[in-house]
């Protein structure tokens, strides 16, 4: 076969050369890259030991000459000795010294102290022999050192005693020849030598003064035996050994570093033959496997270009397009395949595209009735079928309902009528799948189903199951007349069909599903903020246009927090779902109830327009849902009892639009728990400025503790004869502005911020630290007890923030006694008591702060590990005029008495009811009968007068 096909006109063909051309390029760069790396480093490897080895030699040699050297000048000294002491001593015969210059440089005479005695000639430095270096010569070892010299240079100087064994005689110093000493015929020519001091890392002789060493490589060449590396001297590397030269070990002196370098072109010569060569036969094979290469592309791309065009012609819509290839090979055989496949093709393109029509219907109807019905009209005319019907099962009723059914290209008929189904028929329709069912004239019909769908004469059924999840939802059924058959394509076809009859109702129930999730509460099923803006809005267009109101409910429970905390969550949203409910049963059908979240809701009243007196009929409402909710609930097996405040904004009296609506009736719902809870209140102006007060006190109570605003007071606990015998530690707020603060006003707001925490801490911290005062003042032991709210009991680490709060001031625990409130213990008790063991373990004393007045249950009291118990304040206040309250009390007193705890009667006013509490064995007292709580100096004040009360505040307050 020719090849026609230009190869730069297809992108296959440039895919297959550049692909030979890979194939072949990659391995030869790859080894030769390989190639050259492994004889470079070779070659470096061998320059590095040759050089090294080149240093050694060297320093072989250099040794020889100084010993050399060495010896000729102790022949020198003897010499001098023999000359005798007119001869020698502080001066050298010219005799001498003519022979000496002779072997050596220079010469001078050292006095035994190291003094110099002759100077040198030529006027250049000698080295300086100290202490330890005449000690060494002293002792018959040859000192050499270096010293400069005129020409800017170091000199090396060698030294011995000028009388052998007699170092008082003095030493004889000579400089010795450079040309003489550092001669290098071995070395190579292109090598550069450098000596180096090891010690002063000064450089004695370079063959080029030109290239000097840095100062970073005689460091490192000081501290190393031998080394190797490259460095760069100017545009050119070079690479370089070094080998110390161990001096000490000879003579009195610093060892010497001995370093060559070689340019990095002298060594790697070799490698420029292989540079030279390489290139012109890595293009030939190049060559050669383009030529190859083409000649392979040329002779099997052809067929592929001709599959190619027939592609294009079917992508463009031409099925009649053939492939005509005669190579008797595995091309040829592809060509047959694909003209087998382009007509097949054919015959389900037009199925295809119907399908994919009603798949984009299906995609962007919503509604699953109207997918159903574009099935229902579409699907008949797509596989030929005379009859179709599609019916809703219900698998709780196991009956079949909503049937429709078309046939014969008539309109949809609609059957609402059930039809049940047998428990077997209904099992078998899931496990079946899809059945083929024939049905002659006179032979009755397998199922009630058939039955009503069946026609004149012989027919086949395909019944096809739609499932959801497993479950079955729908049923589709095909009926096709005889003597027409269903292909199995048809089959395929409906099953598909089925397939997307059920996302599309698996998607209408998600759609439902997901509305549902977005716009209602999970748990009490009411309609969320979502709806309540949209649909409050409506209903202000709405009262606009027909000049009616619509009142607005702001709700929330009343102590929900307290329940939530001591119950649990799973009690808490037990008791929103029961309020929930009772909102529900106390507006009418047509009006709206809204969990905003938490313990938030909102009610909406509209058509008020249709009550002559809509603010009557509002108060009618709000005060049935407040009755309605303060009844005794049951929750977690519990009975409860809470309240509910209820705030009420109306338009377009108090606002005319959404926003400012909900705003309001929330304000009014604020006023409404501040004027004591369970009560409704409607909105009016001034309640904004008292929103807007609140949210700057929070922000200042923020800023409080910064600012050491917060005070401690303590109010003092006596014994019968009004001795102090300990003090309750309590909150103030003295206020930069305000002055001073209740603590009514500001604990609540803390604990709705979560600011009680941090303030807990402080007063904890505070309360220690005065009690530690108090002991090295002198005075007698005090137990001082600090209130610990339900919030700061819940908290994971309470124990050990006590714990490090003890050890910082480091009190005795038994000073300090933590009250507790009766809300801690309700809910999971074993974990309260294990949480109050913990505490116990420290040493601290516990107490129940107000009791009697919360969820205490006597089976609950045994069981925690309490040393006091407080009566609370109402109880003591009337015993004067409330017989039960001395009923309350006694029964109090005489259970502490039986549990073993101490007791002690808060907000003693009189001395009627101290007279009371003593007939009832009441250990201790607290109130203003002895003392208001007092700045910490005024108690302390009252401890040293030794009073046990002091003048009582006439108001109550505080």
């Amino acid at each position: 076969m020719n090849w026609t096909l230009p190869i730069f006109n297809s992108k296959v063909a440039r895919r297959i050369l550049l692909s030979f051309v890979l194939a072949a390029l990659i391995p030869i760069l790859l080894l030769g890259g390989l190639s050259y790396r492994q004889v470079e480093t070779q070659l470096r490897g061998q320059t590095g030991k040759a050089l090294q080895r080149s240093c050694k030699d060297y320093a072989y040699g250099l040794v020889g000459r100084l010993i050399f050297l060495d010896k000729s000048l102790r022949m020198a000294a003897m010499r001098l000795e023999q000359a005798g002491p007119s001869r020698g001593g502080a001066a050298v015969g010219e005799e001498i010294r003519q022979w000496l210059q002779g072997q050596f440089a220079d010469l001078v005479l050292v006095g035994p102290n190291g003094a110099t005695l002759s100077p040198a000639a030529d006027a250049g430095e000698v080295p300086e022999l100290g202490e330890q270096e005449l000690k060494l010569v002293g002792a018959g070892k040859t000192f050499i050192g270096a010293a400069a010299n005129r020409s800017g240079s170091y000199s090396l100087w060698m030294a011995v005693n000028l009388v052998e064994n007699r170092p008082e005689a003095g030493i004889l110093m000579v400089e010795l020849k450079p040309e003489q000493l550092w001669e290098a015929e071995n070395i190579d020519p292109n090598n550069l030598l450098w000596i180096m001091n090891a010690a002063s890392r000064q450089l004695l002789f370079a063959s080029e003064p030109e290239y000097g060493l840095p100062a970073d490589a005689r460091d490192r060449l000081a501290q190393l035996n031998s080394d190797q590396f490259d460095w760069q001297i100017g545009n050119e590397t070079y690479l370089t050994a070094s080998w110390k030269l161990p001096v000490g070990n000879l003579f009195a002196g610093s060892d010497l570093v001995i370093v060559q370098s070689q340019p990095a072109a002298v060594a790697f010569a070799g490698m420029r033959q292989f540079r030279e060569i390489y290139p012109p036969v890595t293009a030939l094979a190049l060559l050669v496997v383009i030529y190859l290469s083409m000649r392979m592309i040329g002779k099997y791309l052809t067929p592929l270009a001709s599959l190619k065009a027939a592609t294009q012609d079917i992508a463009a819509g031409n099925f009649d397009t053939r492939v005509l290839i005669d190579s008797r090979d595995e091309f040829e055989t592809l060509a047959d395949s694909f003209n087998a496949m382009t007509q097949r093709l054919r015959g389900q393109f037009d199925l295809l595209e119907a399908m994919a029509e009603i798949d984009r219907t299906i995609l962007s109807a919503l509604n699953a009735g109207d997918i159903i019905e574009i099935v229902l009209n579409r699907l008949p005319g797509i596989l030929g079928c005379e009859m179709i019907a599609i019916a809703d099962i219900d698998p709780v009723h196991l009956a079949l309902g909503n049937i429709r059914v078309r046939s014969g290209g008539q309109a949809v008929e609609l059957s609402q009528e059930p039809l049940f189904l047998e428990q077997q028929d209904f099992t078998g329709l899931l496990e079946a799948g899809i059945q083929l069912l024939a049905l002659e004239p006179n032979r009755p019909a397998p199922s009630a189903y058939l039955q009503r769908l069946r026609g004149e004469g012989a027919w086949q059924y395909l019944i096809v199951p739609v499932a959801i999840n497993g479950a079955l939802a729908a049923l589709l059924c095909l009926g096709y007349k005889a003597p027409n058959t269903i292909s199995a394509e048809a089959r395929q076809a409906a099953a598909d069909f089925a397939d997307r009859i059920a996302v599309a109702l698996s998607n209408a129930a998600w759609e439902e599903k997901l509305y549902r999730q977005a716009h209602y509460d999970p748990l009490t099923d009411l309609p969320n903020r979502l709806v309540l803006h949209d649909r409050l809005q409506q209903e202000l267009d709405r009262a606009r246009r027909d000049e009616s109101q619509v009142a607005v409910f702001f709700l929330d429970l009343d102590r929900f927090k307290n329940i939530n905390d001591s119950l649990g969550h799973t009690a808490g949203d037990e008791l929103l779902a029961q309020a929930a409910r009772i909102f529900l049963q106390c507006v009418r059908k047509t009006d709206l109830v809204v969990r905003m979240g938490g313990d938030e809701f909102v009610i909406v009243l509209s058509d008020l327009h249709q009550h002559g007196n809509p603010a009557g009929f509002v108060t009618t409402i709000a005060e049935k849902i407040l009755a309605a909710i303060q009844r005794t609930l049951v929750v977690a097996g519990l009975p409860v009892k809470i309240g509910s405040s209820l705030g009420i904004a109306m338009f377009p009296g108090d606002a005319d639009n959404v926003e400012d609506l909900l705003k309001n009736a929330d304000a009014a719902m604020y006023h409404a728990k501040s004027e004591g809870r369970g009560v409704f209140r409607f909105y009016s102006p001034e309640l904004n400025a008292a929103a807007l007060e609140n949210i700057k006190l929070e922000h200042e109570l923020r800023e409080a503790v910064s600012r050491q605003e917060l005070l401690v007071y303590y109010q003092p606990k006596v014994d019968w004869n009004g001795r102090i015998v300990g003090a309750e530690a309590l909150i103030r707020w003295q206020h930069a502005e305000l002055g001073m603060v209740s603590p009514a006003k500001f604990i609540p707001l803390a604990e709705q911020t979560g600011l009680i925490v941090e303030i807990s801490d402080w007063v904890l911290e505070q309360a220690c630290l005065w009690v530690k005062f108090c002991h090295q003042q002198g005075f007698e032991p005090l137990r001082v007890s600090v209130n610990l709210s339900a919030i700061d009991f819940k908290r994971s680490d309470l124990v050990e923030k006590v714990a490090a709060v003890l050890h910082s001031t480091g009190i005795d625990p038994c000073w300090l006694e933590l009250e507790l409130t009766e809300s801690v213990v309700i809910g999971d008790v074993a974990s309260c008591v294990a949480r109050m063991q913990q505490l116990k373990d420290l040493g601290l004393t516990l107490s129940m702060d107000d009791f009697g007045t919360g969820f205490s249950s006597l089976s609950y009291l045994k069981q925690l590990p309490l040393d006091v118990l407080k009566i609370d304040q109402s109880f003591v206040r009337q015993l004067d005029t409330d017989d039960s309250s001395e009923a309350i009390v006694r029964a109090i007193l005489a259970l502490a008495e039986g549990l073993g705890m101490e007791t002690i009667a808060e907000g003693v006013e009189n001395q009627q009811q101290v007279d009371f509490l003593k007939q009832q064995h009441c250990a201790f007292f607290q109130g203003y009968l002895y003392s208001r709580p007092l700045p910490a100096n005024e108690f302390l004040r009252s401890l040293q007068s030794g009073a046990g009360r002091t003048e009582p505040e006439r108001t109550l307050t505080g």
